[in-house]
């Protein structure tokens, strides 16, 4: 980025969950973290109230701000819960039907009463035939009549339809249909989303599948951003704002208007990026990042870095785009305790910002974690969320109710206390959390044994240790800021764009002058973006790989190559996807013909890293000074009086006996009996267990 552009002091990133708004402040290596509540209605209403705090707290000036990194799950939220406005998707005549018959095949096999999703509402969205025809070659074998469009005007109008998702047939050989449409709808006004600039590969009903989502989310993404960027410049703050991708890169708001299906994982991949941060800072390979916020729960394995997806299902949808490999289930410090047929269950649902947990005295009146956390000692109305004040007394309220209609069931649940009551939700909730690691872990054939455990987020600190003995993992770590700590991964990551492009040839057939030409015009499309949004060209480096398969496989590897391929280079790769494929698969076959799929370049605008500011070497023995109270804390059913420190006042090589517990603005983090932490240079928590 032009250092003109960012001259000044202070870079901030912004993540809004469902129920709390983070903060991270950045200013010549000093980090510091805020938290306000989010407003679901409009979250820019939430940012802009903190953003007025912050600069108040922290005394800098709107002109001081560099860049301001923004995660949002507004898109996500709009799809899920049917929110996006209606979309028209066009498609080649006699394949309208895609979107119904997708694949023919069941997420739930066995369920007899199975409900299968569509992405689009057939109540609300059109679907539109359009007289063209593309063969396999990308040949034209049925020209495109313009004039046959006009139909489908009085349709469109009819629906309330301004959107529309273009996915023709055999379009990633020949644009030449989907572009003429594209222009004729754009001059009459329509937001127009085409497959060949979403994504241009094999596969119809998923290319049509990501070009539909992309249309559906891309205005509502557009809308809110356009809407948070006329608020701050209103404020007087003109820095650029960047948006998080779900493939761990930023990209200016220009560029995420078109392609808003780059934000269905934007507030979970600054998680991401900060646990690959902390790999780093730790000198470790392997981490599964554990983010509890008030909502939902998100982890990720990680290996060297974070695992980056070239495509992958949303609740169901196949989307083919670059996305971080994470897991999200609603757990969090919101979620809602519920009792029916004499079961106790903790989530999904969530009781969100507003009313949030019964303790915010907002109304609410349902038990939530939060409540049982608050009602065990763990967490404290003196220190929670920054400025935000909670009510011990409802909670336990809320906890008796909640009691009481256990106890007046005919059904046998062995609960007899408020106390038991309370480590239940907490048992409750870990549990669900651990089988949502072992998703991102055994599921994908890795041993959670060899990974440390990362928590983070506002609930995180506070149940990890338990988390990672159910799984004995390698570990427990809790990193400077843990409460905002996807914030600071906002503010960690480069600018990103990939893009990727279908060719399909035999090894033996690929005509490499071709293959080069195509590889070097993608990126220089690459190059104009990164150009547009103000990197340096010193800045900017480019990574190549190709999507590789046996003949007959619908699946492929993705390996790296370096530009341009020459014919020994293709051999010597081709090596390395039998491997991957052993790796992979648990087999191989060189007599097999092996075939390149796509060609996929991804340019990189690099941001300067953050170098955190080292704390003062202390002693094992903490500051007197540190110990700011005594608190009762109930663990396992027996409550102690236990110290409480300021994480503040906390030195470099000070080692805390638990049971204690840390506070500090954005978090507390809990250390159990016959358990320490030790503080290290850079302010991280290593818990292990005493010996």
């Amino acid at each position: 980025m032009n250092e003109d552009k960012l001259s000044s002091q202070v870079r901030i990133g912004i993540d809004t969950g469902g129920t709390f708004t983070d903060y991270v402040i950045v200013t010549n290596g000093h980090i510091s973290a805020w938290k306000t509540s989010t407003t679901p209605a409009d979250p820019s209403e939430g940012i802009i109230f903190g953003f007025n705090e912050i600069m108040e707290k922290h005394h800098f000036q709107k002109n001081e701000v560099e860049v301001i990194v923004h995660g949002t799950t507004i898109g996500t939220n709009a799809f899920l819960e049917d929110k996006c406005p209606p979309i028209a998707f066009l498609t080649t005549k006699g394949f309208k039907d895609i979107v119904e018959i997708g694949r023919q095949q069941r997420s739930e096999l066995y369920n007899l009463k199975f409900n299968q999703k569509y992405p689009v509402n057939f109540q609300k969205d059109v679907l539109y035939e359009v007289e063209e025809r593309v063969n396999s070659n990308g040949k034209i074998v049925k020209s495109l009549d313009l004039r046959s469009l006009e139909n489908s005007l009085q349709m469109f109008e009819s629906k309330s339809v301004r959107n529309l998702a273009i996915s023709f047939l055999f379009s990633f050989l020949n644009i030449e249909h989907e572009k003429r449409v594209a222009e004729y709808f754009s001059k009459k006004g329509y937001n127009v989303f085409t497959s060949h600039e979403i994504s241009p590969q094999i596969k119809e009903y998923e290319r049509a599948v990501t070009t539909i989502v992309n249309a559906k989310v891309s205005p509502v993404v557009n809308s809110y951003l356009s809407r948070l960027k006329s608020k701050l410049v209103n404020l007087g703050v003109e820095s650029p704002l960047l948006i998080m991708q779900s493939n761990t890169g930023m990209a200016d708001v220009a560029s995420i208007g078109k392609s808003g299906i780059q934000t269905l994982y934007s507030g979970l991949a600054g998680g991401v990026l900060a646990a690959a941060d902390s790999l780093k800072h730790l000198n470790r390979t392997h981490l599964v990042s554990l983010d509890i916020g008030g909502t939902s729960t998100d982890v990720a394995a990680l290996i060297n870095g974070p695992i980056v997806l070239r495509s992958r299902e949303f609740r169901g949808f196949p989307l083919v785009a670059s996305m971080v490999d994470v897991e999200t289930i609603g757990s969090g410090g919101g979620s809602i305790a519920n009792f029916k047929d004499g079961l106790l269950s903790v989530g999904p649902e969530s009781q969100g910002a507003n009313p949030g947990p019964a303790c915010y005295s907002l109304g609410g009146n349902k038990v939530t974690l939060t409540d049982a956390n608050l009602y065990l000692g763990y967490i404290h109305q003196d220190n929670f969320a920054g400025s935000l004040n909670i009510d011990k007394d409802k909670a336990t309220l809320q906890l008796n109710s909640l009691l009481n209609e256990i106890k007046s069931s005919p059904f046998p649940l062995e609960i007899a206390t408020v106390d038991e009551l309370a480590l239940s939700i907490r048992k409750i909730l870990n549990n669900n959390i651990a089988n949502a690691i072992r998703v991102v872990t055994i599921q994908r054939g890795l041993d959670p044994r060899d990974f440390a455990l990362l928590g983070f987020g506002g609930a995180g600190p506070l149940q990890v240790w338990e988390i990672a003995q159910e799984l004995e993992m390698d570990g427990v770590i809790i990193p400077p800021f843990p409460g905002v700590w996807s914030a600071f991964g906002l503010v960690c990551s480069d600018i990103k764009h990939e893009h990727t492009q279908s060719y399909l040839q035999t090894k033996e057939e690929v005509d490499f002058t071709e293959m080069n030409e195509k590889l070097k015009k993608i990126e220089e499309n690459l190059k104009e973006v990164l150009t547009s949004e103000e990197v340096r060209s010193e800045d900017q480096s480019f990574d190549y790989s190709l999507d590789m398969r046996y003949v007959g496989q619908s699946d492929f590897l993705t390996l790296p190559v370096t530009f341009p391929i020459d014919r020994n280079q293709l051999e010597s790769v081709t090596e390395k996807f039998h491997l991957l494929h052993d790796q992979n698969y648990s087999w191989f076959d060189k007599e097999l013909i092996v075939e390149i799929v796509n060609l996929s370049v991804r340019g990189v605008g690099k941001v300067p890293r953050i170098e955190f500011t080292k704390l003062a070497k202390g002693s094992e023995n903490p500051p007197k000074d540190a110990i700011k109270t005594n608190r009762r804390v109930n663990f396992d059913g027996e409550w102690i009086d236990i110290p409480v420190y300021d994480k503040q006042k906390l030195l470099s090589r000070n080692v805390l006996g638990g049971p204690c517990i840390i506070d500090q603005l954005d978090t507390t983090t809990v250390i159990p009996p016959s358990v320490i932490g030790r503080i290290n240079s850079l302010g991280y928590i290593i818990m292990e267990e005493r010996k």
